[in-house]
């Protein structure tokens, strides 16, 4: 067997789903046409499976799996951003906030690798908490003389835990290119 057959036989799959460029196709049916044993495999390749066997029944059971986890994962991603847009506002004087949004930000990016999809899940839940605090008297009372002043703190208080959490998708990115590295 020579090159040219191991590369023929890794490609025939894919050759009987018609997934190949024209010029690989136009390569297969060359070769097939020259080579007794390539012929052979290929044509022994088209053996239907037996009946008892189900062709894709564990891939989709699989896919499924896979989706529920992820799905509940993504859950957890969810809660935990919320839990901590109301446990932690800039306004309570608590500073914890800086290293929850921080690792937040870090393991957000490290699951998704997507610093946009980790600054959302961490700046939506906080704005509308700290909109429904600030901005609206939903809690039973106002916090702030006028709506102006609610708006202001909103802003900045986004953007602090914004900027905390830019920081932690940062290392994030360090850690996957560190690991890259290795």
């Amino acid at each position: 067997m020579n090159k040219d057959c191991a590369i023929l036989q890794d490609l025939l799959p894919l050759y009987e789903e018609k997934l190949l460029h024209p010029e690989t196709e136009d390569f297969i049916e060359e070769h097939l046409k020259s080579c007794q044993e390539c012929r052979h495999i290929a044509k022994n390749s088209h053996i239907p499976l037996p009946a008892e066997v189900k062709p894709g029944e564990p891939s989709k059971k699989m896919i499924q799996k896979i989706t529920l986890r992820l799905t509940t994962i993504q859950i957890f991603f969810v809660t935990i951003a919320f839990v901590l847009a109301l446990g932690t506002t800039v306004m309570n004087n608590s500073s914890g906030f800086i290293l929850s949004y921080t690792i937040l930000g870090a393991v957000t990016y490290l699951f998704y690798r997507s610093a946009l999809f980790a600054v959302l899940l961490a700046v939506v839940p906080t704005f509308i908490w700290n909109c429904l605090i600030y901005m609206t008297h939903s809690l039973g009372k106002f916090y702030t003389e006028s709506f102006s002043d609610g708006v202001l703190i909103v802003l900045v208080s986004l953007s602090m835990y914004l900027v905390f959490t830019i920081i932690g998708v940062f290392i994030g990115y360090c850690i996957l290119k560190i690991k890259e590295e290795n």
